[in-house]
């Protein structure tokens, strides 16, 4: 059965979007079969890519038999997000993803060892039955995420565990500097567990994790965290 790796935290622009395309890239430079699904809103992931927002992701979800967008990576396909016009926002008449929509044969039908999503956001009966099909979530926190927003993902997913889930959930922080260590363990302490991503110096200075699409420069940064993943974090179901 394909795995469901969601990234999610309720505060936006926290790196959603980063963890996501490079997890997904990295799971299928080591051989996996990954299809990187955006649910965001609004959606990102097809700038890495320069692909068009065109809802596909929504649009499979809703039972539409879309293609998938390839990339140069061989294994690593693409469901994008859907980018509303302006006449849709100004009419309030967007497409809107549903909790009915959000099931498990939709994802097993894409096929391949891994689904990786980019979580979605504002509508929580679409969030929590997008939770509760995950194997796997992971909350990215970094310097500037709001502890409030991070603290009621976590709980969030407690409330689905003592509801009967079986998946497994993560924080995933940003380290900059030694004392983040401590305050990290401490924030994800009702976790599974914690998982602690850094960048080396020269990373830092040119800033390469977040100029896109340049997602093969920042691998070695998320390689270890690919390797993790593959071997312990999908262990739960």
């Amino acid at each position: 059965m394909t795995k469901i790796v969601t990234i999610y935290n309720q505060k936006g622009g926290v790196g959603k979007t980063t963890l996501a395309v490079n997890l997904a890239h990295g799971l299928a430079r080591s051989g996996k079969a990954v299809t990187l699904m955006d649910l965001a809103e609004p959606p990102y992931c097809h700038q890495w890519f320069r692909l068009p927002a065109d809802g596909s992701a929504q649009r499979w979800l809703k039972g539409e038999e879309v293609p998938r967008y390839g990339t140069r990576v061989g294994g690593l396909y693409v469901l994008t997000g859907y980018q509303p016009g302006v006449e849709e926002l100004m009419s309030g008449k967007m497409e809107v993803l549903t909790p009915e929509a959000v099931r498990r044969e939709r994802f097993d039908a894409l096929g391949g060892d891994v689904v990786v999503v980019d979580g979605y956001r504002y509508e929580w009966k679409v969030e929590e039955a997008l939770l509760g099909l995950s194997d796997v979530v992971l909350i990215p926190h970094d310097g500037g995420t709001p502890l409030d927003s991070t603290n009621w993902t976590l709980g969030e997913c407690m409330e689905l565990r003592r509801g009967g889930w079986q998946g497994r959930f993560y924080l995933v922080g940003q380290v900059e500097r030694v004392g983040d260590v401590e305050r990290l363990t401490a924030i994800g302490e009702r976790a599974d567990g914690v998982v602690l991503l850094t960048r080396n110096e020269r990373m830092r200075q040119r800033r390469t994790a977040f100029e896109t699409p340049r997602v093969a420069r920042v691998m070695v940064e998320y390689h270890n965290l690919c390797m993790w993943l593959e071997k312990e974090g999908c262990q739960g179901r």
